[in-house]
């Protein structure tokens, strides 16, 4: 939390020199892929088992297999799930609960008002603020944008931009991204279930560990079950249960591209309900195989579902991990970038992560100190 957009050290090194110091007495590596931890040359993982598992663990963390993420964000999650009282975290009343929360800290948030551009001064060098329904919403200090990466050269489209800018707005329409998302939400009748003996959360690999091809992040074949009534019951009405399945950023869009103008509507749905059988088995596998009969709300949600809701491009989880920019600094004075296009990537915890130093960026470092 206590990063900078503008990487200036002087507030990490105050506040945290004993943890600097170690992590400068690790390997270069540590900063890097997880590769040599798997492949060699500091560590080579020989069994096939472990190797899968591995996958699957960074494949919930980055979208991509184990070798291409992040070194720190594997040794820092395998260690989470190892130590003494180490739990899964749920938040009570939902993820909405965190939106509530971020709305009361944030002292307001304007609902339904897209953002139409950000505008930029007449040289293209400093940002003046952002419209909205074509009127200007002026920035003091600047602006601060979580839109997704390939979002931005639409934002900043028809203004003067300097050469600098142009390189960097390249980058960001080819920025790689990781798949999409296909999700099964359901509340079922859960007389007769021994509620109390289910998890709040199943991993389930459709096609086995391995998955296509010996991969296990191949297509629709890791799936996430939560089940979060078990950890808060008030999320559903008494006697029901509330389950969540997903395919884990392995939905392949272009599935759907053709779909993507409307049309046919009874195709559209056949084809949801076509893919969407490999989530309902692995409900099948919690709950039993009288699940659909216990069917009280279904909605499947395809990567369409996922585009147009989030306003993701093309219903991307996100950049992939070779993508990210290493902070959210921009060639424009005062616009600074957070998200999961910025390290440090994908999730809740670096999407936050990525907020706070974007904040931190737009103070002085003495002010940020004043502030813990």
């Amino acid at each position: 939390m206590a990063m900078r957009s503008d990487s200036n050290p002087v507030p990490l090194f105050i506040r945290h020199l004993p943890e600097l110091l170690g992590l400068l007495s690790q390997p270069d590596q540590g900063m890097g892929p997880f590769a040599p931890y798997m492949n060699g040359p500091i560590f080579t993982v020989t069994d096939p088992w472990l190797r899968s598992w591995l996958d699957a663990l960074a494949f919930s963390l980055s979208g991509v297999e184990a070798a291409e993420t992040p070194a720190s964000a594997m040794a820092y999650v395998l260690f989470d799930m190892h130590r003494q009282g180490g739990t899964l975290d749920y938040p009570k009343g939902g993820v909405g609960s965190i939106v509530d929360e971020l709305v009361r800290g944030v002292g307001g948030v304007e609902l339904s008002r897209k953002v139409d551009e950000i505008v930029l001064d007449e040289e293209g060098r400093r940002v003046k603020g952002v419209r909205v329904r074509g009127e200007l919403v002026s920035a003091k200090e600047g602006v601060i944008c979580n839109a997704a990466i390939w979002e931005l050269p639409g934002l900043l489209e028809g203004q003067k931009k300097t050469e600098e800018l142009h390189r960097f707005l390249e980058v960001a329409k080819d920025t790689p991204f990781t798949r999409s998302y296909l999700h099964l939400h359901v509340v079922l009748n859960s007389t007769g279930l021994d509620v109390s003996s289910l998890r709040p959360h199943y991993t389930v690999f459709d096609k086995g560990l391995a998955g296509d091809s010996d991969h296990v992040v191949g297509d629709s074949n890791m799936i996430a079950v939560s089940n979060p009534c078990v950890l808060d019951p008030d999320l559903s009405e008494e006697g029901t249960i509330m389950l969540h399945a997903y395919c884990c950023g392995n939905e392949d869009y272009t599935i759907w591209e053709d779909w993507q103008g409307g049309g046919d509507r009874a195709g559209y749905e056949a084809l949801k309900r076509e893919r969407a059988e490999c989530l309902w088995r692995s409900i099948n596998k919690v709950i039993g195989e009288d699940a659909r009969s216990r069917v009280v709300v279904e909605y499947i949600g395809s990567p369409l579902t996922h585009r147009r809701f989030l306003n993701r491009f093309k219903g991307t989880y996100g950049a992939s991990p070779s993508g990210l920019l290493k902070n959210g600094n921009t060639p424009v004075e005062g616009l600074v970038l957070c998200g999961d296009s910025v390290f440090p990537g994908i999730g809740v915890p670096s999407v936050a992560l990525s907020g706070a130093a974007a904040a931190n960026g737009l103070v002085t470092w003495w002010k940020q100190l004043q502030s813990y």
